[in-house]
């Protein structure tokens, strides 16, 4: 890789991360790794979708609200009993 000299700004070759003088003016220059070059890194996967909340309507009042995973559970707004479907949507 070429780089410059922080001193006198000459360019010269390096063959990776490490210290090397400038060939010009003798000073040491540390020569850092960029890491991987841009659009060679695999961007991660996308995180998993959470499944979606069930949610039941009530047949007392018609009030639709979520679940959690029950056979039954009361209504919050009238306080009707609700059974809830194999899956949480009704």
């Amino acid at each position: 890789m070429i780089v410059r000299c922080g001193r006198c700004q000459t360019a010269f070759d390096a063959p990776g991360p490490g210290r090397y003088e400038c060939p010009a003016c003798g000073t040491a220059n540390e020569v850092r790794s960029r890491g991987p070059e841009p659009g060679l890194v695999t961007p991660p996967p996308p995180p998993p979708v959470p499944p979606p909340s069930p949610r039941v309507t009530c047949p007392h009042c018609g009030f639709r609200f979520i679940v959690g995973r029950a056979g039954s559970v009361p209504c919050p707004n009238c306080r009707g009993e609700v059974p809830v479907p194999e899956g949480g949507t009704a």
